[in-house]
């Protein structure tokens, strides 16, 4: 079989990794190709070379929302998209995936929608404190901006928000959640996930299940979803928020390369393969630490590799500017207590005790 991966960045790239355990051939389609998917793939593709890609593929899957319409439009009609194409159109527009939650009674914060600044400064008189986050595009943090009753920041420019009402959360956390062609479903361990000005730092698994689970079963046959989705929650007095989730493999998930008896990568391409996907079982307490906006030398991966249960995923990257996300660190230990303690360490060694200046805008 040919797996089609739409996208070469560094989620393709681990997808290639471990669906190579299973005796497939990969193909990659991107206008870069000097990104770590494209280079391991059997064979790339430019998106004027979409049929070409297509057509050799028994079947594709996306792992970047934002890619060209040809592709997966045509993928889409040749029955090989998997997920197909109502997770992606969500995703694109932050209103629909808001819209559709809502409208499916999974719980998420209370918001409206708007269509310019100004819309934006009357609808805010709705909430004592809110988020207005960008429609289109924005991951990462991008794109999100405070808001207080008739007062919105200046920089703001034009276009459609999501106002979302503040949450005040307790903790933030995320499962990774699989669905196979024949609707069966598996869920990968919980995790606690730590954002720094919009971006995750590092999480670690286990984290208790607070009703996670049951929102994403019902998220999964809400979509008729085949594939691996991560699903990133609020957590506010016990109770799980829907904060967003990714139709795709998740940076939350990539502990489960070390601590869990199949990684999300391998899940994801066994559930659009058409194999057998297993309910996945944590082997270790694990998490990870993503390497952000720096250079690797040998020096610090010694210093890395000197910490126990630690493994390196360095991703090829050249240009390691400011919240650019060039690999990370898996983390394995007896307990979730003993590997935060050792992503305590990695961070101070990463980044000095100033991991903020690595997060800063550019």
């Amino acid at each position: 079989m040919n797996v089609g991966i739409i996208g070469g960045g560094q989620l393709g790239w681990m997808m290639v990794l471990e669906g190579r355990k299973l005796g497939y051939g990969f193909n990659s389609i991107d206008s870069d190709f000097s990104k770590p998917g494209v280079r391991i793939s059997d064979h790339g593709f430019t998106y004027p070379q979409y049929r070409d890609f297509v057509d050799s593929s028994d079947v594709v899957t996306y792992e970047f929302e934002h890619v060209d319409d040809r592709v997966l439009d045509y993928a889409d009609s040749m029955g090989k998209l998997r997920p197909g194409m109502l997770p992606i159109r969500l995703k694109r527009d932050r209103s629909l995936e808001k819209e559709f939650l809502r409208d499916a009674s999974l719980p998420v914060a209370p918001f409206t929608v708007v269509n310019s600044p100004e819309e934006l400064r009357k609808a805010s008189k709705e909430f004592d404190r809110s988020i207005a986050k960008s429609a289109m595009g924005g991951y990462d943090g991008k794109g999100q901006y405070p808001v207080s009753p008739g007062s919105i920041p200046e920089e703001m420019p034009e276009g459609k928000y999501v106002l979302e009402e503040f949450v005040d959360f307790s903790q933030e956390a995320s499962v990774i959640a699989s669905r196979d062609i024949h609707g069966k479903m598996a869920f990968h361990t919980a995790s606690l996930n730590v954002n720094m000005k919009g971006m995750l730092v590092y999480n670690v698994a286990p984290f208790p299940d607070t009703g996670m689970k049951d929102v994403a079963m019902k998220l999964l046959e809400k979509l008729d979803y085949t594939g691996v989705m991560g699903i990133e929650f609020f957590i506010r007095e016990g109770k799980p928020i829907i904060n967003e989730f990714s139709p795709r493999v998740h940076n939350s998930g990539h502990h489960t390369l070390l601590g869990s008896t199949i990684s999300q990568f391998e899940q994801h391409i066994r559930a659009i393969a058409g194999l057998p996907v297993p309910e996945p079982e944590l082997l270790s307490a694990s998490g990870i630490v993503n390497i952000i906006g720096r250079q690797i030398s040998e020096e610090l991966k010694n210093r890395i590799l000197e910490i126990p249960g630690t493994q390196i995923y360095w991703y090829g990257k050249d240009n390691a500017k400011k919240r650019r996300k060039v690999g990370h660190v898996n983390v394995v230990a007896s307990s979730a207590g003993e590997v935060k303690d050792r992503i305590d360490a990695l961070i101070d060694i990463m980044y000095g005790g100033n991991i903020l200046d690595f997060l800063e805008y550019s």
